[in-house]
């Protein structure tokens, strides 16, 4: 799979593959790489270490949002701007709380017709 989105006015390419592919997956399940606006994410296949997470689906859609926020993060400016401040900008935690709370954020706009 590979699709194009706009963050805020860039072109951004999304690619879904495996570590041998992309070898930059090794140790992690998705990575931005925003010299080239490009986000690779883990193919995840069902024939995975099934320890690993059962709900694969789900979990990639995981993965995929916490990578577009980084993409957003530094289309906003703030990736080079965080240095200052310990690159918050880039802390996973922080990534990772945007990209799994912003489904239950869009419910409540969405009911309040906010969007």
């Amino acid at each position: 799979m590979t699709v194009q989105v706009n963050i805020l006015g860039a072109t951004w390419t999304i690619k879904e593959g495996t570590e041998e592919e992309y070898p930059g997956l090794v140790g992690c399940d998705g990575y931005s790489d925003s010299s080239t606006r490009t986000i690779v994410v883990e193919k995840m296949l069902d024939n995975m270490d099934p320890l690993v997470k059962q709900d694969l689906s789900s979990y990639r859609k995981t993965v995929m949002r916490h990578e577009i926020i980084h993409a957003f993060l530094f289309e906003s400016g703030l990736e080079g701007c965080s240095r200052e401040s310990e690159n918050w900008a880039m802390n996973e935690e922080m990534v990772d709380w945007f990209a799994i709370q912003f489904p239950k954020i869009l419910e409540v706009y969405q009911a309040l017709c906010l969007v």
